[in-house]
């Protein structure tokens, strides 16, 4: 069974990564970064998804919309 991610599917960052695994995601443009961590693998520092205006860091509670063609929009957190 192939599982696809709809679009038009909406959830905070947090959400979608306790909702599906970072290799799933990473088909459809989300992106993490790390970094190597001595005797226990590695840290992520950053995590990123594909917008139409380039790639965009996000933090967890930033919401998410997944537009297609591994491309996102974004609702950043206000600080």
């Amino acid at each position: 069974m192939k599982i696809d991610l709809p679009v038009g599917t909406r959830a905070t960052l947090e959400e979608f990564i306790d909702a599906y695994t970072p290799h799933f995601l990473m088909k459809y443009g989300y992106r993490e970064y790390s970094t190597p961590v001595p005797l226990s693998g590695r840290r992520v520092i950053c995590r990123s998804v594909k917008t139409k205006y380039g790639e965009i860091i996000v933090h967890d509670d930033d919401v998410l919309t997944y537009v297609g063609s591994k491309k996102w929009a974004v609702e950043q957190r206000k600080e």
